[in-house]
């Protein structure tokens, strides 16, 4: 067994610790050569770890539709295999009972010899 093989295991034994089931609703604006056209989609579902870290006090932002409350101390854990994204053109989204509304901020692929091993991912909790 080659290393990454060994840490995409460890990953996945961390996210049986505390696994959350999610389907991620994916907003995709693609380029249609002068102008954008908004493609939707479902990823999932996915087994993930989902975690707060840090202490932040929940800001209040105001937008043209309202207000919403956001939350920065939210993160998740995935294997190598999820379709997670975040970038200017999409948007992933999903929802977790009891917790809440999540969106995907930042992906960071994490790599052993070149080689994907899972993805940590910052998320914004929404409210």
């Amino acid at each position: 067994m080659d290393i990454a093989e060994l840490r995409r295991q460890h990953i996945a034994w961390n996210i049986e610790q505390n696994p959350t089931t999610i389907i991620i609703h994916r907003t995709e604006k693609i380029d249609m050569g002068g102008y954008f056209d908004e493609q939707k989609d479902e990823i999932g579902p996915l087994v993930v770890r989902i975690y707060q870290y840090g202490t932040w006090v929940p800001q209040e932002v105001r937008t043209l539709g309202g207000t919403k409350q956001i939350d920065r101390t939210w993160g998740m854990l995935a294997d190598w295999q999820a379709d997670i994204k975040a970038g200017p053109n999409v948007l992933d989204k999903f929802e977790v009972p009891q917790i809440g509304s999540f969106q995907v901020v930042e992906v960071y692929p994490q790599k052993v010899g070149g080689e994907v091993v899972g993805y940590q991912v910052a998320l914004e909790k929404v409210s």
